[in-house]
């Protein structure tokens, strides 16, 4: 999915797990026997199961639902989009389309030829009418879930399509990124996600009209029946053209994918290759217990593991099956402060708010060297990025100058910071609000109360599963939150997360920043085409943040993970997910699991 992503950084072990559906393979080897001599490990073969761990269950399996990193992941193997873009060159390919989208002079109108032998996996060909329906579906302002995703597709205007094979978009004004978001929209059945032809109802151009669509019921009809809960997760819904099909989740304790053996495409496409019969998403939901199941074999890989379990508790002298490995994602992780709120309304205070962020001694003590401290919401590596920008560095005693200056001082003498705010003197007191498992976002959380209460301010840390965690940060029901955001490696596009319009209905502004100037900005960069121009439109919109500081920036991290040594070809991109399990592969010899 093409948007940026919260990510939860996939972690109790569950009893009964998988092994009643398991059938041990007599010819897999046992932990400290294991070696790969003899194996063939240069021609590859299908068969065995890839267990990979996570940390909560995701969100949704509704592509256009799905907001976090989990999801998104899962969704690769199950749906599909019109263009891939190749992890290796990063460039775009074709894939349902036959190629490249014909683009007119004016970048205002594209056309996509689809390709002919495309199938769901239920065996129901994919054509333009599964295009149409998908951008409706996305456009529905009523399908509040795809906020985040729906601000990409604001300007499409109209979409036609002349026969089964043919799409023909046409925006109201060029965007610079259009043919990337408009190619790699995942592809959704009609006859499965609207069987009373509900989107047929209604146009394009209502969902662009809020006056409209409010006098159209079918738009509402159709967004009620589409966010239903079995729409997101029940394997009789969740249908896609993609090498894999959901075969069964069960809350909180696993997500398991099967080959999809109807597959069109499995021959031509090596991103696409199936080899694992079954990929198991496993939740378990403390990172400790997660790392001894990857020890014991009751999973494959962790994408992530904290530093400190990685150093001191993952020995491959030990555990020579396993191999440790680390990198890179185009993603940071912040503090988020909510603007609504009377304590962060004030720049200064949050400028003395990441004065009080010591992030050197965070990254040698927390993350043990495995990040890089970020000073904005540019990707560093992208030439967006500005280097020139002077961190906030670790000052107490600027911090307490700027409180100072914000009215915050404590009148009684209690301890705590208070102000006097529309008549009544409040209590410079917060919750930070975290995710339960995430034990690095937990240790900021702790050692900032201890930071804050040194120059009067009360803080306490609350943790919540990941799901309610997600829906309280959306509809904006917390002080100050720990997070971080993930996205492809392409050109910069903030607008997601900074213009006021994704401030409300649950649009992924969540801090409530409000700037005119960097809406301006922000639009100007989506339609423009000259890379040099956009670069100092980044540059401003960057200036802007920093001095503002709705986020405390904090770094960009180093992924540690570990993975199962009998898999080959495993590699690492900066395309999300960052590996593709379904391109892993298990010598014959070394298979551990056949169908039951």
């Amino acid at each position: 999915m093409p948007i940026l992503l919260q990510y939860a950084h996939w972690g109790r072990l569950r009893s009964g797990m998988l092994t009643s559906m398991l059938l041990l393979c007599s010819c897999g080897t046992r932990h400290m026997d294991f070696s790969l001599e003899g194996a063939d490990t240069a021609q590859p073969v299908f068969g065995d199961w890839a267990i990979i761990h996570i940390l909560a269950d995701p969100e949704s399996l509704n592509p256009l639902t799905a907001n976090d990193a989990t999801s998104q992941e899962i969704n690769t193997h199950i749906f599909e989009s019109l263009l891939f873009q190749n992890p290796q060159t990063l460039e775009l390919e074709p894939n349902i389309a036959d190629s490249l989208p014909t683009i007119s002079p004016n970048r205002l109108t594209y056309r996509f030829r689809l390709r002919r032998n495309v199938y769901f996996s239920d065996g129901h060909p994919l054509t333009s009418t599964d295009v149409l329906f998908t951008l409706k579906a996305v456009k529905n302002p009523y399908v509040v879930e795809a906020a985040a995703l729906r601000n990409y597709y604001d300007n499409v205007a109209d979409v036609s399509t002349p026969d089964s094979f043919t799409v023909i978009i046409r925006m109201r004004e060029p965007y610079f990124l259009a043919e990337y978001f408009l190619g790699g929209l995942s592809i959704l059945p009609k006859h499965i996600f609207d069987p009373q032809g509900l989107t047929d109802r209604y146009t394009i151009a209502e969902t662009n009209d809020t006056a409209a669509a409010a006098r159209n019921p079918a738009l509402q009809e159709f967004a009620t029946w589409f966010r239903a809960p079995e729409r997101s997760r029940s394997p009789q819904y969740i249908i896609g053209s993609g090498p894999y099909v959901l075969q069964e989740w069960k809350t909180t304790e696993y997500v398991r994918l099967r080959r999809n053996e109807r597959y069109w495409n499995g021959d031509r496409n090596p991103w696409a290759r199936r080899y694992p019969a079954q990929l198991v998403y496993r939740v378990i939901s403390e990172r400790t217990s997660a790392l001894s199941a990857l020890k014991n074999g009751d999973i494959d890989f962790m994408a992530y593991i904290p530093p400190k379990l990685f150093e001191e508790m993952l020995d491959t002298t030990a555990t020579p099956y396993l191999r440790k490995v680390t990198y890179g994602q185009t993603s940071y992780s912040y503090i988020g402060w909510n603007l609504r709120r009377p304590f962060f309304s004030d720049k200064r205070v949050r400028q003395a708010l990441s004065h009080l962020v010591n992030r050197e001694a965070l990254i040698r003590t927390i993350m043990l060297g495995y990040a890089r401290p970020v000073n904005s919401p540019i990707y560093p590596g992208r030439p967006e990025y500005d280097t020139t920008l002077k961190p906030y560095e670790y000052n107490p005693e600027r911090a307490r100058q700027l409180l100072a200056e914000a009215g915050w001082r404590d009148s009684d003498g209690d301890g705590v910071l208070d102000k006097l705010v529309d008549g009544k003197r409040i209590p410079f007191e917060f919750t930070f609000l975290i995710n339960a498992g995430n034990e690095i976002r937990e240790n900021i959380a702790v050692l900032l109360v201890d930071e804050l209460q040194k120059v009067g301010i009360r803080a306490r840390v609350q943790k919540l599963e990941w799901a309610t965690f997600l829906q309280q940060v959306r509809s904006h029901q917390f002080d100050a939150t720990i997070l971080g955001w993930v996205a492809d490696p392409i050109p910069s596009d903030p607008y997601q997360i900074w213009h006021s319009s994704q401030a409300f209905n649950r649009g992924s502004n969540y801090v409530g920043f409000i700037n005119p100037r960097v809406d301006e900005l922000l639009e100007k960069n989506r339609r423009e085409f000259d890379p040099k121009k956009r670069l100092e439109y980044m540059r401003e919109f960057q200036r802007i943040i920093h001095e503002e500081q709705p986020y405390t920036f904090l770094w960009s991290p180093e992924y540690p993970a570990a993975y199962h040594r009998r898999f080959q070809n495993v590699r690492f991109f900066a395309v999300r997910p960052g590996y593709w399990a379904n391109t892993w592969w298990v010598p014959l010899p070394l298979q551990r699991y056949r169908e039951s």
